[in-house]
């Protein structure tokens, strides 16, 4: 089997990531200050509920995102950055730029 080099792997680790659908939009939702799923759906409405849910949910197990849980009543749920999503900032920087600059 050949093995990836270092520099790919490190491409492909991190496309894991931000290559899940809408998981780079969900991210930069939280990076414009974006909390509650109202709000994440509101920049990111091309995302089901289901979908939305689900990659919140990956986001917190990949450690780039903290879901806390206010008591109530009623419950408030909020999502936040963790200091390794915070770390995704120059990588979506760069995606937009690179977005504006080359539109589909």
């Amino acid at each position: 089997m050949i093995e990836s080099p270092p520099v790919c792997s490190a491409i492909e680790s991190a496309l894991t990531v931000f290559g899940r659908a809408w998981a780079a939009a969900v991210l930069d939702a939280l990076l414009q200050g974006a909390t509650r799923f109202s709000e994440i759906k509101a920049l990111v409405p091309a995302a089901t509920d289901t979908m939305l849910s689900r990659r919140l949910k990956e986001l917190c197990g990949a450690d780039l995102v903290r879901r806390e849980v206010l008591p109530g009543p009623p419950t408030v749920i909020s999502y936040h950055l963790t200091a390794t999503g915070e770390d995704a900032r120059p990588v979506l920087d760069a995606l937009r730029a690179y977005g504006r600059r080359h539109p589909v």
